[in-house]
């Protein structure tokens, strides 16, 4: 039977058992009885009407669900008793299940939800990894060469694609160039990923053919932006760095290729666009042929059908050491292979885990306070609950009716916190850092939903289940002689209290720690001597992707110095500028142009040469940046007639030339196809030019000895950055209107975006925190404010018998205390522990870091004194005659 028919048959029963029971009556009366009398005698005869209708329903096989449904009617009756009680349930619920949701919607979009291409589980991302001492190893990007003999030898594999991810400048409809994402990859990538063209064709072999055609596959998006969804598209030309190039395809909508990192542990400078354009990856001669050097690449395989991670790991790390060692490379190479989906989100899985960690402790917070409320109502209940139980209520029914109550509450309050959820994803879309990666998948979909649903079930039986079972404990006869106050002022009752209370302390103190842990970690990292004063310096970036500037001719470079000399000049003449630099890398956005220092007076055995990062600059940048020079002499004007001349950091003197005067030396291999030895005339203060959390070692050079196609101009002026961009971008343009300018922004902001991930945890952590400690607050008040209630008559009688106001202040005090203390120490304890997890997203700050432990206790501790006092106020003021005739 379908349960729409139930009611229908229930009716029918009904009048049937009226029927047979008129039948009886008339019977009955046929007998010589009268109608009175007749009626009482069928219905002795008939029996219990309503228990043949419940054994009738439980023949139907719906006896559970009417249950049920009862139950669901009597718990909604009991709450529109409570509207207080109610409202502030739903409220607490779906707050905290809206937070626990928003978070987990990007969680599950960022880290959970597999990619859409075919089969993503069997794809991984392949790197090169340098075995050091104590055999730890460190990955790096890929070398073209040593990828290629992997793919040819290696039987784990089913296939594998080399691939790079830049910015090409793009010049839509004559329009000035703009900067764009770009994977230029080997032809086998898409196929690899199981992804077709939507219009057109993929790549084929020949198209990464030295002499091919240049062609490029758009991404849905970049169909979009450049040709509005025209169908024609394929077949037509886009200028890419200044050169017509053909498309040959347009790929499907739900193709949305991620930024996978060079290397996981390496800030590396990379572009963070969305890949619009795919291109064949032509490799060069010295790709081909060079085994150290040129690891400029990422290589993402698919793994055979039935091989693990581990074993296709051991198969091309013992092939990649074993060339190692065959071909003598100065270095120890393995392989290091992570799944394509955790690798991509590797450098904020540990921040996202960490906030999901600390909104679910806000929500366990607000369940103990459920418990602690929904536990004062079924004390109170006592005299209902005996009254069932004494008609005949099962214990089991007792239990359901306590937990079907909580599960009501939860479904609203989940309900409620699904809506807020929707607010959530935007708020938190709208926070995050915009590095974060996979952003645009980010939603509320089904499966977030069936996890909001399960939460609210996990939530009423974190609440419900001590309340449902207290009704078990209490026995009938007593809960009828007693009071409601007697009835729960037991021991049993105040240890209950007691233990929740020092549950949700002990919560809060792990999550205050690690939220003021998180907070000294930003404070540390803005406070920090950075070694230059960003303010009041605007940088315009400035790529040269055009035919004239693109070789190494030397055609090309005095093109590129005359473009540089006459932007310096503009720039300069701009009103209240006071001076401009120029820099290849413009500071702030990680490594870039890594190389080993090589010294011809002191050889050092091969790989093991300290490593640098090489800038080329212009005399005046060191004066722009406010970096002072310890040693030596700048750059000037006089060196562009013999530009072989080098200024490095302090770390660079440390470790290249230690216990050595720098000043005289010289290095070689470091400018690009020059065999010119470079002489070092100074030394710099360190610089964080990478990021905040990097002290690299530098060598700077200048611009004369070799000019990069991507440049970095830095102003500093009196003038607001706001004011200054318009015309720093007019200056340049009136230059040449064909180089694109993808960045343009204050020094205070480049720095300001280059923290924001750490700035977001800091925010998002601190507003859990203060949410968990007002929590906690309300029930360390709510346990005490209901404790003096209950012991009114005791302190009522205490102030008869001459107690003091400070005495009954300090006896509620000390109750506050027992429970407070315990649930700090446990919470320590816990806190401990949970910090060897957050160790890894500290920088420079101890985990044992006394100013933010000792700083959080003291916080709880004089927030718990402060909710205490009011009760403990209340008890003091206590009238011992009204208390005494309450009874």
């Amino acid at each position: 039977m379908q349960w729409w028919q139930v009611r229908k048959r229930d009716a029918d029963l009904v009048r049937e058992l009226e029927s047979d029971l008129e039948l009886e009556e008339e019977e009955q009366r046929e007998r010589g009885l009268s109608a009175e009398e007749a009626r009482y005698a069928a219905r002795r005869a008939f029996g219990n009407s309503t228990l043949i209708r419940e054994q009738t329903h439980e023949s139907w096989g719906w006896t559970p669900f009417e249950r049920f449904l009862r139950d669901v009617r009597y718990a909604l009756r009991q709450l529109r008793r409570s509207p207080g009680f109610t409202l502030t349930a739903i409220l607490i619920l779906a707050l905290g299940i809206g937070a626990v949701t928003s978070v987990f919607s990007v969680i599950n979009g960022v880290l959970l939800k597999p990619f859409a291409f075919c089969q993503p589980d069997r794809l991984v991302v392949m790197r090169e990894a340098v075995y050091e001492e104590r055999n730890e190893r460190t990955a790096v990007p890929d070398n073209y060469r040593h990828f290629l003999r992997l793919k040819n030898t290696a039987t784990t594999l089913e296939d594998a694609a080399i691939f790079a991810q830049r910015g090409l400048s793009v010049s839509p409809n004559g329009d000035h160039p703009r900067i764009v994402g770009a994977v230029l990859a080997s032809p086998n990538l898409l196929q690899l990923l199981g992804v077709k063209s939507m219009l057109g064709r993929n790549f084929t072999d020949a198209d990464a053919q030295k002499g091919a055609a240049d062609v490029v596959v758009l991404s849905y998006v970049g169909w979009q932006t450049f040709f509005a969804g025209d169908p024609k598209a394929v077949g037509q030309t886009l200028r890419i760095g200044g050169e017509p190039v053909t498309i040959i395809g347009v790929l499907p909508p739900g193709m949305r290729f991620p930024q996978i990192a060079l290397a996981p542990k390496t800030a590396f400078q990379e572009s963070v666009h969305d890949a619009l354009l795919f291109q064949p990856l032509i490799p060069s001669e010295r790709d081909l042929k060079a085994d150290m050097g040129n690891f400029d690449y990422k290589a993402i395989a698919r793994l055979k059908p039935g091989v693990t991670l581990a074993g296709a790991s051991a198969e091309l790390d013992a092939l990649q050491k074993a060339y190692t060692l065959s071909a003598r490379l100065p270095l120890h190479f393995g392989i290091a292979l992570t799944p394509l989906t955790k690798d991509v989100a590797s450098g904020v899985r540990g921040a996202l885990w960490l906030l999901f960690a600390a909104v679910g402790a806000v929500l366990l917070i607000g369940c103990v306070n459920l418990a602690n409320l929904q536990l004062t109502r079924a004390v109170n209940a006592g005299r209902e609950t005996a009254v069932r139980a004494a008609l005949g209520a099962s214990r089991a029914q007792l239990v359901r009716s306590r937990l079907i109550e909580s599960l009501v509450l939860a479904l609203i309050g989940g309900a409620a916190g699904a809506a807020l959820a929707f607010a959530g994803v935007r708020l938190l879309l709208a926070l995050v850092p915009a590095n974060v990666p996979r952003l645009d998948e980010v939603q509320v979909s089904l499966p977030v939903l069936a996890f909001a649903a399960g939460l609210s079930i996990v939530a009423a039986i974190v609440f419900g289940t001590l309340p449902a079972l207290r009704s078990l404990r209490v026995p009938p006869q007593a809960a009828l002689q007693a009071n409601s106050a007697r009835a729960a002022n037991t021991r049993e009752g105040h240890h209950t209290r007691s233990v929740m209370v020092g549950a949700q302390v002990a919560c809060t103190v792990v999550l205050l720690i690690v939220t003021s842990l998180m907070l000294r970690n930003f404070s540390n990292l803005m406070h920090q001597n950075r070694g230059f004063d960003s303010s009041h310096i605007t940088i315009a970036q400035v790529d040269l992707f055009a035919p004239q500037y693109g070789d190494f001719s030397t055609k090309a470079n005095t093109v590129k110095h005359a473009f540089i000399d006459r932007a310096l000049a503009s720039l300069g003449q701009l009103p209240g500028v006071q001076s401009v630099a120029l820099t290849s890398v413009a500071p702030m956005t990680g490594e870039t142009w890594v190389d080993n220092l090589f010294r011809p007076d002191h050889p050092v055995p091969a790989g093991k040469e300290p490593m640098i990062n090489v800038r080329w600059i212009n005399p005046d940048y060191l004066p722009t940046m406010r970096s002072p020079l310890v040693a030596g002499r700048n750059f000037t004007a006089a060196d562009r007639a013999n530009p072989y001349v080098a200024l490095i950091s302090e770390k660079t003197a440390r470790e290249g030339f230690p216990g050595e005067n720098p000043v005289g030396r010289t290095i070689t291999n470091i400018v690009p196809d020059d065999d010119h030895r470079v002489t070092v005339i100074g030394v710099v203060a360190d610089a964080r030019i990478n990021g905040l959390k990097d002290n690299a070692a530098v060598v700077y050079l200048p611009y004369w000895a070799f000019t990069p196609w991507t440049l970095s101009f830095l102003v500093r002026s009196s003038q607001p950055s706001d004011a200054l961009i318009p015309e720093m971008r007019r200056a340049i343009w009136q230059i040449d209107p064909q180089v694109a300018i993808p960045t343009l922004k204050s020094m205070d902001n480049q720095v300001s975006d280059s923290v924001a991930t750490d700035r977001f945890q800091a925010l998002v952590l601190t507003s859990f925190g203060a949410a968990a400690l007002l929590l906690a607050l309300l029930g360390v008040y709510g346990v005490l404010a209901y404790s003096v209630t209950l012991r009114q008559q005791e302190l009522g009688i205490r102030i008869a018998l001459g107690s003091g106001k400070s005495a009954l202040i300090r006896l509620v005090l000390r109750q506050a205390a027992y429970s407070v203390l315990a649930g700090t120490v446990i919470g320590l304890a816990l806190a401990f522990v949970a910090l060897r997890w957050v160790r890894s997203l500290l920088y420079q700050t101890p985990v044992m870091d006394p100013l933010a432990i000792g700083g959080s206790v003291l916080l709880l501790l004089a927030a718990a004194t402060i909710a205490a006092i009011v009760p403990a106020r209340r008890a003091a003021s206590i009238d011992p005659m009204r208390a005494l005739r309450s009874e």
